[in-house]
C-alpha cells in the first residue's frame, strides 16, 4: 500500500502541506542531517510555527512547534495518527516486539508491565547502586588532558542501566552484556539503521556484518537470563522478574522473545539518551564557568539540589537528546490550526523548536538555569520526555544517573573547555550527541572540608525529594497532552 495518495512532488506543487524551503530534497536531506538544528531554526524564522521538510525516498515530514498543536498530534488516537512508524529504525537494535514499536493493546499491556520498575520509589532503591558506579568510572576518567568523554559516560550509564534491570546478576555476566551491546550500538555512529540498502555495498556490509555478529551475542547473552530466571523463579522484583509474570490482552503469557525485546528497548533507551543529555551537560559546563562554579558549591554544601535540578532542566530544554518527540504518520485526513494533513504525511511535534520560542522562554539561546529556579514551566511547554503514550517511562531513573554523574564528577573535578566552542551536534541514530563526543579536560580539585560524607543508601535526602518533585510536575505537563498511562 503506496504511503500517500499523492507523490511528495505532486503534493508539494500543489501546496497541500505548509511552505517548505525551496531547496531540492537532497538538500533539504542533507541540511536535516548535517546541521538539524541551524536547518530547523531557519526554517522556523522563514515559515513561522509549521513547515514541511521534503526527504529523499520519505514521506513529507511537517514539523510543528505551536503547543497547541502538538498537544493535538500526541493526544490523538492511533488509528487517526499512528506513532509507530517514528520509531521503526531503531527495530533492529531492540526487536519487532519491543512495546514502543507496539500499538493499541499489545502496547498498553507491555507498558503498564514495565512502568512498575520504574516508579519512582523503586527508582530510589538504586540510588546507592548509581553512585557507586559514577564515583567508580569518574576515578578512571583521563586526567589533564583533553579527551572525548561521551564513550567513557556510555559506559556508565549502560552499566548502571543493567544493574538496576538485572538485579544480583554476577558482575562477570552484566560485564559480558556491556561489552557486546556498546561494541552492537557502534552502528549508531552510521546511517545504516536509516539507510537499509547501504547494508549491501562494499564497506558498509562489513559494518553491518559486524552489527549482526555482536547482535547475536548480546540476544545470546538475554535469552540465557531469561531462561534461568524461569527456572530460578521470581524474587529479585526487577525488571526481567516483572516480563516474565506478565500477560499479553489475551491472558498468555509474554514469550521470550517478547521479553527480550522489551529488554533491549528499556537497555538501549534507557542508556543512550541520558548519556547524550550528560555529554552535553559536560559541554556546557566547561563553556560557562559562574554555572559551573554556582553548581559546585552547591555539591560542596549539599544544603539542596535546586540548582544541580535546575542545570539539568536547562541542559534538556538547551541540547536535548530529542529533537521532537515521536513522528506521528496521518492514517486519517485531519485538521490541525486550518491545514488538513492527507494519509501518509508525517506530524513531527519539534519540541526543540518549542523550547526555543523566545516567547516561552526569553533569550532562548542562552544557557541560564535560573529560568527553572525563578519561573515554572507551563504545562504543555515543557516537555522534555515527550508526550502520549509514547512518554519516556524511565524518566525517574534517567534524571536519577544525570545527577549522580555530575555530582560524582564536580564533588572532586571541574570541567574545562578542549575547545573554542561548544561543539554541534551529531546525529546517533535518532538522537542528537556532541559531534566531538564532548571533547573536555577534567582537572581535580580537592574535597573541601564542607563535602558531607556520603549518605546511607537507605535515606532519602532532600536533593532526592527536590528531583521526584521536579519529574512529577513534569508528569503533570504530559499527562495534560492526553493518553497517558
Amino acid at each position: 500500500m503506496p504511503l500517500t495518495s499523492k507523490s511528495p512532488l505532486i503534493t508539494r506543487i500543489k501546496r497541500d502541506l505548509p511552505p517548505a524551503a525551496p531547496l531540492p530534497a537532497a538538500l533539504q536531506t542533507l541540511g536535516c542531517r548535517m546541521r538539524p538544528l541551524a536547518y530547523m531554526e531557519r526554517c522556523r524564522a522563514r515559515f513561522g510555527e509549521r513547515f514541511t521538510v521534503y526527504p529523499i525516498d520519505m514521506p513529507p515530514l511537517v514539523f510543528l512547534s505551536n503547543p497547541q498543536d502538538i498537544r493535538t498530534v500526541v493526544s490523538s488516537p492511533a488509528n487517526v495518527l499512528h506513532p509507530g512508524a517514528g520509531s521503526a529504525i531503531i527495530a533492529p537494535l531492540i526487536g519487532e516486539r519491543a512495546f514502543i514499536l507496539c500499538e493499541e493493546d499489545e502496547h498498553l499491556c507491555a507498558r503498564n508491565a514495565t512502568l512498575p520498575a520504574f516508579h519512582h520509589k523503586i527508582v530510589e532503591q538504586h540510588n546507592a547502586m548509581v553512585a557507586e558506579i559514577a564515583s567508580r568510572e569518574i576515578a578512571s576518567w583521563p586526567l589533564d588532558r583533553p579527551f572525548a568523554s561521551h564513550p567513557f559516560i556510555r559506559a556508565l550509564t549502560l552499566k548502571a542501566v543493567l544493574g538496576a534491570l538485572f538485579a544480583g546478576e554476577t558482575a562477570t555476566t552484566l560485564n559480558s552484556l556491556q561489552h557486546h551491546t556498546l561494541a552492537m550500538l557502534s552502528i549508531t555512529e552510521t546511517f545504516l539503521l536509516q539507510e537499509p540498502r547501504l547494508r549491501h555495498l562494499p564497506g558498509w556490509r562489513t559494518t553491518w556484518g559486524r552489527f549482526v555478529t555482536e547482535r547475536a551475542h548480546v540476544e545470546a547473552q538475554v535469552f540465557a537470563l531469561i531462561a534461568h530466571r524461569r527456572d530460578e523463579g521470581a524474587g529479585r522484583g526487577d525488571l526481567l522478574d516483572m516480563l516474565i509474570a506478565a500477560q499479553n490482552p489475551d491472558g498468555t503469557p509474554m514469550t521470550d522473545r517478547q521479553v527480550h525485546d522489551h529488554l533491549m528497548s528499556m537497555i538501549v533507551a534507557g542508556h543512550e539518551t541520558t548519556a547524550a543529555e550528560v555529554a552535553w551537560a559536560f559541554q556546557l559546563l566547561a563553556h560557562h564557568r559562574s554555572i559551573q562554579d554556582r553548581l559546585i558549591d552547591e555539591i560542596d554544601t549539599a544544603s539542596s539540589e535546586t540548582y544541580l535540578t535546575a542545570t539539568l532542566l536547562e541542559t534538556m530544554r538547551r541540547r536535548p537528546s530529542f529533537m521532537f518527540a515521536v513522528p506521528r504518520e496521518v492514517v486519517q485526513p485531519i485538521e490541525i490550526a486550518s491545514w488538513t494533513y492527507p494519509p501518509g504525511t508525517h506530524l513531527v511535534p519539534c519540541t526543540y523548536l518549542m523550547h526555543h520560542n523566545p516567547d516561552l522562554y526569553p533569550e532562548p539561546h542562552a544557557f541560564r538555569p535560573e529560568r527553572f529556579i525563578d519561573e515554572t514551566p507551563q504545562a504543555g511547554t515543557w516537555l522534555p520526555w515527550g508526550a502520549g503514550r509514547k512518554r519516556c517511562i524511565g524518566r525517574h531513573f534517567a534524571l536519577l544517573e544525570m545527577k549522580a554523574v555530575l555530582r560524582a564528577a564536580l564533588s572532586t573535578r571541574t570541567v574545562q573547555p578542549a575547545s573554542e566552542a561548544i561543539e554541534p551536534p551529531r546525529w546517533r541514530s535518532a538522537i542528537l550527541v556532541p559531534a566531538a563526543g564532548s571533547r573536555i579536560i577534567m582537572r581535580s580539585r580537592p574535597r573541601t572540608a564542607r563535602q558531607p560524607q556520603r549518605r546511607p543508601a537507605h535515606s532519602t535526602t532532600h536533593l532526592q525529594q527536590t528531583s521526584l518533585q521536579v519529574v512529577r510536575q513534569s508528569s503533570h505537563a504530559a499527562r495534560t497532552m492526553g493518553h497517558v498511562i
